[in-house]
């Protein structure tokens, strides 16, 4: 199937799914459903209602007026763009919003001899956002703010390869013939069906794995200089300086509870503390005194404002701030810390 046709058919299944298809369009759906029985198989998966509210959610995550800037600027070295450009309102609108899940099809249909190199499907997060996938193996993904995840066209086909730069919770979907590899600037951690967090933004000095159910195995992505295996209730930080692994005890829930809303500090660092008050809230942080990295922060996180969650550290760590508005939605809210 070309590009174009990829198209079409994607933009009858986002209508037949949000119920806006004509008679004559439901014949042609119809017509290409008895084409192929993996056609239908699709079909049938796309129309799960799960399938398709996830969809919407990784949809809704998406800049739409980048991707599509992006989008036209890869298909223009095919010398499509004028045939492509009726399509912006119609085929891709409905094709996402009704059918998200329907891109890593035509990802995987529109290959052609000019590409050498493999294509990939990214999702990512601004601060402040953060996002629910589910990946072709049915595996499902919980990205943190400030979050890329990305992975290639032939996922759960010929591999099942994932990379990581920021946090992500992964429930993956058992499968001991094709273990999932997630690489993580220096880390790479390796399963077959598991659920386990991934923290590895690049201005932290650590990688960090939080394992909560099954094993994963840890290696460097570089050489084979230690293998290990983790285990349930076990924490691993590589420190990509020193290139040495720590692994410890520790309560799962405090280092994966970000994925149900929540935020639970306990004797953490105020600096840590910081950094993930700037990703939850999409806030700027300005510490004026570097004491205060130096305190030690207890809470639990649920839906406070920015102002009460300061108000809590001014009562129990006895520091100043002042929050200063921002008047452009670019622009993050400035919170200045003194002691």
């Amino acid at each position: 199937m070309n590009l174009l046709k990829s198209i079409k058919t994607g933009h009858l299944i986002g209508k037949y799914l949000s119920g806006k298809e004509s008679k004559e369009e439901l014949v042609q759906l119809k017509n290409w459903l008895n084409e192929d029985s993996s056609h239908q198989r699709l079909f049938n998966t796309l129309k799960e209602e799960k399938n398709i509210a996830s969809s919407i959610e990784e949809f809704e995550t998406y800049n739409k007026k980048v991707a599509w800037k992006r989008y036209m600027e890869r298909v223009d070295a095919l010398s499509l763009r004028k045939i492509l450009f009726r399509w912006k309102f119609a085929a891709v609108f409905f094709f996402l919003i009704g059918c998200a899940g329907i891109l890593a099809y035509i990802n995987e249909e529109r290959v052609t001899p000019l590409a050498s190199n493999e294509n990939y499907t990214t999702v990512s997060t601004n601060n402040g956002q953060n996002s629910k996938v589910i990946l072709p193996d049915s595996s499902v993904v919980w990205i943190n703010s400030g979050t890329t995840l990305s992975y290639n066209t032939n996922f759960s086909v010929h591999n099942r390869t994932i990379k990581l730069t920021g946090q992500a919770f992964f429930q993956i979907a058992r499968n001991e013939k094709m273990p999932l590899t997630v690489t993580c600037n220096e880390l790479k951690v390796k399963v077959l069906g598991t659920k386990f967090d991934v923290s590895a933004y690049p201005e932290d000095r650590n990688i960090s794995v939080v394992l909560e159910s099954g094993s994963v195995e840890l290696l460097q992505a570089k050489g084979q200089s230690f293998i290990h295996m983790l285990n349930p209730g076990e924490k691993a930080e590589f420190d990509t300086e020193s290139r040495e692994l720590s692994v410890r005890k520790v309560d799962c829930s405090n280092y994966t509870s970000w994925k149900d809303g929540l935020l639970i500090f306990k004797n953490e660092p105020m600096v840590d503390v910081f950094k993930k008050l700037e990703r939850r809230y999409n806030i700027d942080i300005e510490v004026k005194n570097n004491k205060v990295n130096q305190l030690i922060f207890n809470a639990t996180i649920v839906n406070e404002s920015v102002e009460e969650i300061f108000d809590l550290m001014k009562f129990s760590c006895a520091i100043n701030y002042k929050i200063i508005p921002s008047q452009n939605p670019e622009v993050p809210v400035k919170v200045i810390i003194s002691k």
